[in-house]
């Protein structure tokens, strides 16, 4: 976990002649991923008591599956989190401007 700064998503989205609308989302990205830490530890206890499917071509989605989901997001979240300020996406066409940063 990153201890250098209070980093949070600032999103900007821009309409067609209308005026910039800013959302800020106020929640720091490591409480998120405490949270889903938190998740985590919960999945693994439920993994223990639910057998492992083998991938037999079946679309259902399993306990095992989910997560793994939640470390990858969770290692997403590292990643967002650890470097200095930066734009994630900035997109600009005739009708629609959209920059979304990590501060």
């Amino acid at each position: 976990m990153s201890t250098r700064g209070f980093r949070c998503l600032w999103i900007r989205l821009q309409l067609k002649d209308k005026r910039f609308i800013k959302m800020p989302f106020p929640i720091q990205l490591y409480i998120i991923e405490e949270l889903l830490d938190c998740c985590l530890d919960l999945l693994s206890i439920a993994c223990l008591f639910i057998p492992q499917r083998s991938p037999s071509g079946s679309s259902e989605i399993s306990v095992h599956s989910i997560k793994e989901l939640v470390l990858d997001v969770m290692a997403l979240l590292r990643a967002l989190n650890d470097d200095e300020p930066y734009d994630l996406i900035d997109i600009r066409t005739d009708e629609v401007q959209l920059s979304i940063r990590v501060k």
